[in-house]
Formats: structure tokens, sequence, C-alpha cells
């Protein structure tokens, strides 16, 4: 059921005083766009970054180019509020990443280096396995807290049902009551 457009002044309609006043179409929070004018100075920081890398450090701006699949594909696809999905996928797979530009900045910094490790199996496997781990974890992490502390309250609620039957054996019946 759409609801009718409020005044400008935020004014509650006649017959609706017991619910909730309607406020101006000017002072709703506009959530989407605040999240998406994030992500957009997040992607100009991110190509502003790159490009400045691929000025200097070729080798290593195509290393992290492919290293970060993973990150970009949750930065695409990740529309929670907090980005918790880009903050957990993001620095595992950065760091797995950043080993292998270590080691590219210290031995034969050039594109032919770079196309060596990705030859190598252990290499993507490195890469890309901390970014699945990173998209288990957030995936499966709110389960697990969950059955956590479904598992406490029943814990404290069996702790206070044996002190209340130890009371009542105490004291009698009356302490129910």
């Amino acid at each position: 059921m759409a609801r009718p457009p409020a005044s400008r002044a935020g004014a509650v309609k006649a017959g609706r005083a017991a619910q909730k006043p309607v406020v101006a179409q000017d002072q709703r929070p506009n959530a989407p766009a605040v999240a998406k004018n994030g992500k957009n100075t997040t992607l100009i920081l991110a190509i502003v970054a790159m490009l400045v890398l691929a000025l200097f450090e070729r080798p290593i701006c195509l290393l992290l180019l492919l290293a970060l699949v993973p990150t970009m594909l949750a930065w695409l696809v990740d529309d929670t509020p907090g980005q918790s999905l880009i903050r957990t996928v993001a620095p595992l797979n950065l760091a797995s990443s950043l080993p292998f530009a270590i080691k590219l900045w210290h031995e034969h910094n050039s594109l032919d280096q770079v196309f060596v490790f990705m030859s190598g199996r252990a290499t993507w496997v490195a890469l890309y396995g901390a970014a699945v781990f990173g998209w288990m974890l957030y995936y499966l992490a709110p389960a697990v807290i969950t059955t956590v502390v479904q598992r406490r309250i029943e814990r404290l609620r069996d702790d206070a049902l044996d002190r209340q039957k130890a009371l009542k054996d105490e004291w009698g019946d009356d302490v129910e009551k």
C-alpha cells in the first residue's frame, strides 16, 4: 500500500494521529544513495591508486590486478550497509598477494617474472584460497555466532530453572507464586 505524499512541513494527516507521523519527502534518509556514493568514492580511489602504480611499477600493478579479482567481485556484489563482504574478503586477498608483490619487488621486477608467478598452480591457490576463506567467513560466521549464542542462552535458562527448583525445594511451593 503506497503512502500518500506528506506535506513539506511533515505534518500528520487527520485520522492518522495514533500512527507514526509522516515525514516529509526531503527528510527521509536515503541509505542506498549514501552507500552508492561511498562505493563510487572507493572505486575512484582504487582506480587512481592503480593508475599511479601502473605508471611507476607495471609488473606489480599487473600482479595485483590479477590477484585482486575476488576483491573486485566482492565489491561489485556487496550491497550491505557497512560493506561487510568487502571488509572480509579484501584484507585476506590483499594479504595473500603481498608476499608475491614483495618477492617481485626484490627480485626481477619484470612482466616476465609476473607471468612466471602466475603460471604456477600454487600461486593461484594461495591468492584465491585466501579470498575463498574470506567468502566462507562472511557466510558462515553469522551462523556459527548464532549457534553459540543460542547454546549460551539455553545453558543460562537451564541454570535459572535449576536455581528455581532448588529454591522451591528449600522454601516450598509458595516461592513460585
